[in-house]
């Protein structure tokens, strides 16, 4: 039979439990790593139709403002960890998904809400103005 001080380490390590459980950051988006995925054609729409909330960048290898997006991309996808999905796809080796959103232009970053695009962003951005959009697209 459990005594006044048995009880009592029970509650204590019970209230500790859910503290931790309640300082423990929230997962709001299950397919978001910290880091961008690599998309296909073949695995486009599987994928974005999983998510909550993601960005895509749509680029090409030869492309300069690509490679300088990169980074930013990795360090939003970082930051962001656990709430928005990212990924990239290259419109070369993947038309058939290119040519559903008419990416005529790179980079071209496409926001994804519940599976569904709900707007682009063309060009090259500096890290505020994508980290202004996510902060709405997660307010919605």
């Amino acid at each position: 039979m459990l005594n006044d001080d048995d009880l009592e380490a029970i509650r204590r390590r019970k209230m500790e439990l859910l503290m931790e459980k309640a300082a423990a950051p929230q997962i709001e988006e299950p397919l978001s790593q910290g880091q961008v995925q690599l998309l296909t054609d073949s695995t486009f729409w599987n994928t974005v139709s999983q998510t909550k909330t993601a960005l895509i960048d749509f680029f090409g290898e030869w492309c300069a403002p690509c490679k300088q997006l990169t980074p930013i991309f990795n360090l939003l996808a970082s930051d962001y960890k656990g709430k928005v999905y990212f990924a990239k796809i290259d419109i070369d080796r993947n038309p058939r998904t290119t040519a559903q959103f008419g990416v005529q232009s790179v980079p071209m970053v496409i926001g994804f809400k519940h599976g569904k695009p709900v707007g682009k962003l063309p060009g090259l951005r500096p890290y505020d103005e994508y980290d202004i959009v996510i902060e709405k697209l997660l307010a919605a």
